[in-house]
Order: C-alpha cells, then structure tokens, then sequence
C-alpha cells in the first residue's frame, strides 16, 4: 500500500445491488389474422408491445410491418431490472389502423420469478390462431456507471496536486520566510460567496477584482457560489477571456448585461424561443418544469452569446491549475416535506455532480440524464449552463410569477422585502400542506402508475398515420404549448408548489439499495439532538434540520433541485467536507439584512446548526461580537485549540470606511468621491440593491463593485496574517489535520480486517511523520 495515496476516506465502501438486464427478442409472427372476413377488408399491419413493471423503461414495441400475416421483426429490446423483484413481460399484439390502433388478442404474461440467464423461446398465441416468437436472455451488469465512494473523484485530486504546486510557488514569493517549506504544509483556502440575486453576482464580482489584484486568489484552493454568487462564477469559468482577463477588466461586460432589467425579454418572440427549447426537452422524454423557463431568460442576461455553454467546458480552464476549482451546490428536496425540515446538499463540479450524503455521484455530462441501480439506461444531452444557472437561483421563480401575474409591474419594494423574508416559511407551508395529503409510498406508486398508464395509452391509441410517418419518434402532447402560456400568464399554476417550481430531473439513485446514508464526517455519529441552546433564539429558534438524516426513497423517478438559499444562504457545505481538508474559509455574505446596522450573522449561525448535526469541526460564532469590536466589514471566528477547525473570515456586507476612503489608506477628497460613496445598501428606500431587483444601472452597478473590491482589500494584511498562521499551524499539527480518527478507535468501526490494516498503517505513518 502506497501510504501517501491512501485515502482513509475509501474504507467506506459505498455499495449496491447489481443491475440485471433483461433481453427480449421478437423475433417473427405467424399466420397474424384479425379474423377471416376483417383480413379480406384490410390485411393486418402487425406491431408488438412489451411491458415489463417495474424497470425504468418499462415500455418498448417493435416498428410496425404493413400489409404481412407472417412479420420477420428481429428486433431486441433492453429492460433494466432488479433482480430480487419479482415481475413479469406482458406481449401485446397490435394493428396499426389510421384511426385507433386495434388489440389482437388479450396481452400475454410470462413470469420472472427468476430471470432466464441461459436463453429461452417461447411462442405465444393470440387469438388462437395468431402466433409470436421470442427469445429471452438476461445477465447482471456489474460495473455501474454512477461513482460510489466518499472520496473526492480521481480528477479532482489531480487538480488538487497541480494547484498545490501553483499555491507553493506563490506562497513563497509573497509569505517570504513564512511560506511553507514542504507542499504538503499548503493550506486549502476556500472563497465562498453567498446568495442574494443579482446584488450578490455583482458584489462578487467586486470581490474577485480584489483577490486577483492582491493575489489572494493565486493561493486559493476553491471558490464556491450559491444562488446569485453561483452565477457570478459560471459567467466567470464560462468567458473565454479568464483567466487572459481579469475580473476587473471583465467587469464592465458584465455591467452592460444587468443595466437593463432582464424582463423585456419576456417579448412574444423570446417566448417562443424559450417554451419551444422546453418543449423539445420534454419531447425527448425529460421532465420539465418552470425552473426551466427561468434558466432561459437568466442565460439570455447574463451570458448572451454563451447560451451553449456547458459545465463540463469549465475543465479546460483547470488543465493548469492557474485559477481555484469552481464548486456550486444546490438543494435536493423531497416534494411534500419542507426544504428546511429535509434538504440534501448537491454538489456541482465541472467534474461530477452528486449527493456527498450517499457516496453517490455522476460524471457532470449525465446529469438529467436516465439511471437505473446505477446502470445508464437513457443518455440525454449535457444540460447547458444556463439550465444549470437557473436551477441555482431558482427561488427567484416566485418573483417572475409576480411580474407576468401584474402586468410587468412590480410591487412595491416594502410588500417585496417581506416577501423576501418570509420565502422560507412560505416553501414550508405549502410543502407541509402537501405533506398532510401524500406520503412517500403514495408519491412512489403514483409516478410509477403513471408511467404504466401513459404507456399503455401511447399504444392503444396511436393512430396509424402518425405511427407511419414519425415511427420512431415520441410527440409531445398538443395541449402543452397552450398550457405553458396559460399557467404563466393566468393562474401562475406551476409556480404554486414545489413540483412546478422546483427544478426536476430524473433521478439518479432510482434502484439504488440504499441502507445508510454518511454525514459529511463519517468517522462520527450523527446526531439529531438539538445543539444549539447556546445560540440567540433570535437566529435558531427551533431545529430547522430535523429530517437531514433521513433516506430518500429510491423508487421515486424524479429528483427535485432548488435554490440552496432556502435552508441557510452561504455554500459552507462545499468547504466543510474533510475531504477537501480546507483551513482557512473567506466567506462573503451578501445575505439581505433588515437595515444596514442588522446583525450580519444570521446565515453563518445556521451553517453553524448545520455544521455541528453533521459533527463537521466549525468555529462558534458569538453575535455579541458586535458589542466588543463594533460594526466592521470582517470579523474572524476561529478555535484556536483545535487545528482541524477551519478559520473563518466573514466579510459582511456593509458601508462604513469605504465612505471616507477611496482606497485602504487614501481618503477621499473632492465632492463627486464623496458622493459616489455615500449610500446605503439596505436602509435606501429605493431599495436599489433588493434581492429582487433585477436592474442595475451603471452608477448602482459600480458602487457596489468598488465598495466590495475596497472592503476585501482593507483586510488583505488580515488574510495574509491567517494564511501565515494555517502554514504554521499545518507544520506543527500536520498528523491531527490528516487524521480523520485516533488509532484507538479504529475497533469501534465495523471495517473489514483488510480496511482495518490499511487505516491503521496510514495512521501509523503519520505518527511516524
């Protein structure tokens, strides 16, 4: 065992049943009749259905053959099963007619109580006189295309090892004596920014200018967004010019793309565009929903001419390791229980997307696309960026409904302030409604009923015109062109709960045998006790998290993503899993606050909620803070005693030196500096830096770009300073920070003998270092 490479986090192995496949021949027809005096009128044009319950792609049948009693399909068919079910193939004989599709015959069943993996013929009769032949063969398909573990994936530590060498060399240069001596004594530095619309994608765009001007940034390891942050990133990772460019010389494209509100798009022709893209989608067999609409019209805005953008292209900007691994996540809700009672955290990477909660992941290109235990049973076109960009902000659905159902004209910003605030709770009320109606079997037999049911109607009710001229191709239902326009324009319909808000894809654990789930540190049991009695009841109040421990059904067919805003409102999930080993975390909320001199620390409190369930080390975070150091535009929280603690630097949105200072240290002297600095962010009543403001004029724009760019260079020394410290502190503690658990626990754990040995020898090693 090489023990440099080993992972101690692999002991877990995530495993799940095999996949069986089921392959079914048609192979011929015999002496296919509808009866003596019916052949003399029209000489049977004969198909076959088959049905199989319970695999994903439960429905298939063969082309139809004109005008022939004694058909040669020779046509095989793949359904996915598991092999531990019982289940059975209904044959169907059909007749292509003009006018509705004829039955010859009632369907014939053959039982698998267990499936033929040596094949077998059978001829079924229909009719009494009509016959079918077919063959069946099955065999298990071992090798899944999702990822099981909970490990980081294979490119992902190769980046890691490229970037670190990139840090090294930076460090050097500009720690001087205090850069590391070793590669491995490189801390992992995380830059988060949090949601908040469009104030936040500009705010970190500010943001950025600075860490690339100070070179922060060139020793930072990630850089993770949520909501409007997330989209500031993506249009970054997604411009050709970055990194050639930087941030600030960018600026000013993106600028011009918000000065406008993005809502004059929303033209009869633009409409068109958008629903027929969406419409295509679900013509080829996704579901959709109006998340998708929204991803649409925030493309159109911000990436213009990108639109065909993907995540994956992102790879190539990390080749050389030159700029930090982009992250952004999002939530994975369950339709009828509250996204702050159950949420799963999703990770988006340009590498994978996956559930860190199940050890369960997918290369970044398949996502939307069809599994089944693990095996790829339809793959559909990498989704584009914007698509994903949508799904990020996706709680701004509920601000779109508001325009199209006024006529374009928005509220005023008071009644859209308190919308704001109480976006959470309306997503639980109406969710908990849901609740109290629908359980999650019932939710599981429903969809699976439908599937059923719509595919039986497909078959019986084709006509034979339009089988003939399109046969392979699956059309969409007429009614859903109208029923698009009439939702948005009418009844908002979709926008009324969570399945039509909600982002919907197909769900990449169906059939998974799922039996325990890892919270984001495994080597420790979760615990659903309340932790925070030390907190303000202000922030915690009662537990918002109670349900994250709990399994997802894995027979439901669809998976639900939302904006990760509606649970706490900063992407600290993907800078806390030890897998990433981050030291020193500079997040940047642009949270909205109820006025400027607000408490700053209501989301990182709930992180910390979220942190401490998951028993992931996280520093305390004392409100009182303000009283001691008073109102400022970064405050450090930080466990000294503890070395797997990391720092955290919260740099909080806020208008204080930057008035007076036109950079750290150079005041301002004439009236139009002054006045270009005077203005608040949340006490304005114009309000232009709503979370719902979607228009950001020239002047709007700039303020909150430089105001941002001056508060993080006014604690550059202060980042440097902690920098300076985690080197020290992975010098002298490097075994702890690497050490996920102490040698003496290990017995606690049920590992295999060989897992044992391992984890003990990689410890052993790091107490011999």
């Amino acid at each position: 065992m090489n023990n440099n490479n080993f992972d101690p986090f692999q002991i877990f192995e995530v495993t799940h049943d095999p996949c069986a496949v089921l392959y079914v021949r048609v192979v011929r027809g015999i002496q296919i009749t509808k009866g003596y005096y019916q052949d003399m009128l029209d000489t049977p044009d004969p198909y076959v259905v088959l049905m199989v319950h319970g695999a994903p792609n439960c429905y298939q049948r063969t082309s139809s053959i004109d005008n022939n009693i004694n058909p040669e399909w020779n046509e095989t068919f793949k359904f996915y099963l598991n092999p531990k079910l019982c289940t059975e193939v209904e044959v169907t004989l059909m007749d292509a007619n003009y006018t509705y599709d004829e039955m010859l015959g009632e369907p014939q069943r053959i039982s698998l109580h267990s499936l033929p993996y040596d094949k077998v013929d059978h001829t079924l009769k229909f009719n009494e006189t009509s016959e079918v032949v077919i063959e069946m063969w099955a065999n298990h398909r071992c090798e899944p295309q999702l990822r099981f573990s909970l490990t980081l994936c294979r490119e992902e530590i190769e980046f890691l090892e490229r970037r670190r060498k990139k840090v090294f060399e930076v460090m050097k240069k500009i720690l001087g004596e205090d850069a590391p001596t070793k590669e491995r004594d490189v801390p992992n530095i995380g830059v988060i920014g949090s949601g908040g619309g469009f104030r936040a994608m500009t705010a970190y765009s500010g943001v950025f200018t600075a860490l690339v001007d100070s070179h922060i940034l060139d020793m930072t390891t990630y850089a993770g967004g949520l909501s409007g942050s997330a989209w500031y990133l993506s249009q970054l990772y997604s411009h050709p010019d970055w990194p050639r460019k930087t941030p600030g010389e960018l600026q000013e494209e993106l600028g011009r793309n918000i000065e406008h509100s993005p809502f004059w798009l929303l033209s009869p022709q633009s409409l068109c565009t958008y629903i027929s893209r969406i419409v295509h989608k679900r013509r080829l067999g996704q579901p959709v929903s109006f998340t998708d609409f929204f991803g649409c019209l925030v493309g159109d805005t911000i990436l213009k001419n990108r639109l065909e953008s993907k995540l994956t292209d992102q790879q190539d900007i990390l080749k050389k390791a030159d700029v930090p691994m982009p992250l952004y996540t999002c939530l994975h809700v369950k339709k009828n229980v509250s996204a702050e009672v159950f949420h799963e955290w999703m990770e988006f990477t340009p590498y994978e997307i996956g559930l860190p909660k199940y050890g369960t992941f997918m290369k970044t290109q398949l996502f939307g696309s069809k599994f089944f235990m693990g095996q790829l049973v339809t793959q559909h076109e990498e989704p584009p960026l914007h698509f994903l960009m949508g799904v990020w902000g996706s709680a701004f659905c509920i601000q779109i409904s508001r325009l199209l159902r006024d006529d374009k004209k928005v509220k005023c910003e008071q009644d859209i302030s308190e919308d704001m605030e109480q976006e959470r709770k309306e997503m639980e009320r109406e969710l908990l409604q849901d609740m109290s109606t629908q359980s999650d079997e019932d939710s599981v037999s429903s969809e699976s009923d439908s599937e059923d049911n719509e595919s039986r109607k497909n078959y019986k009710m084709k006509p034979k015109k339009a089988l003939k001229i399109s046969k392979n191709k699956t059309s969409s239902k007429p009614s859903f062109w109208k029923d698009m326009f009439k939702n948005v324009y009418q009844s908002t319909h979709m926008l009324k709960s969570i399945e039509g808000r909600a982002a919907k894809v197909h769900s990449f654990m169906r059939g998974l045998s799922m039996s325990t789930c890892y919270p984001f540190s495994p080597f420790t049991e979760p615990s659903s006790a309340s932790l925070f009695d030390d907190l303000d009841a202000s922030y915690s109040g009662a537990n918002p998290f109670s349900k994250i421990f709990e399994m997802y059904p894995t027979s439901i067919k669809k998976l639900y993503v939302v904006d990760g805003g509606l649970t706490f409102n900063s992407p600290y999930s993907l800078v806390l899993r030890p897998q990433r080993e981050v030291d020193l975390i500079l997040s940047f909320d642009f949270s909205a606050r109820p006025s400027d001199t607000a408490l700053p620390f209501k989301e990182i409190m709930l992180a910390q909620q979220w942190a401490n369930l998951n028993k992931v080390p996280f520093p305390k975070i004392d409100p009182n803070i303000v009283n001691v150091e008073g109102r400022k535009e970064c405050y450090v929280f930080e466990e000294p005693g503890d070395p797997k603690c990391p720092i955290v630097l919260h740099f909080v949105l806020a208008n204080i030196k930057f008035r007076d200072e036109t950079k750290p240290g150079v005041p301002r002297t004439t009236e139009e500096e002054k006045a270009f600095a005077d203005f608040d962010i949340f006490d304005d009543p114009k309000q232009p830096y709503s979370t719902f403001n979607f228009k950001y004029p020239k002047e709007s724009f700039d303020r909150l770009t430089k105001l941002t760019e001056y508060n993080t260079l006014l604690f550059r020394d202060l980042i440097i300073e902690k920098i300076k410290y985690c080197v020290r502190r992975r010098q002298k503690h490097y075994t702890e920070i690497k050490r996920p658990i102490r040698l003496g626990d290990i017995r606690k754990l049920t590992l295999s003998r060989e897992h044992s040995r391992d984890l003990e020898t990689y410890l052993g090693t790091l107490d011999e270092v």
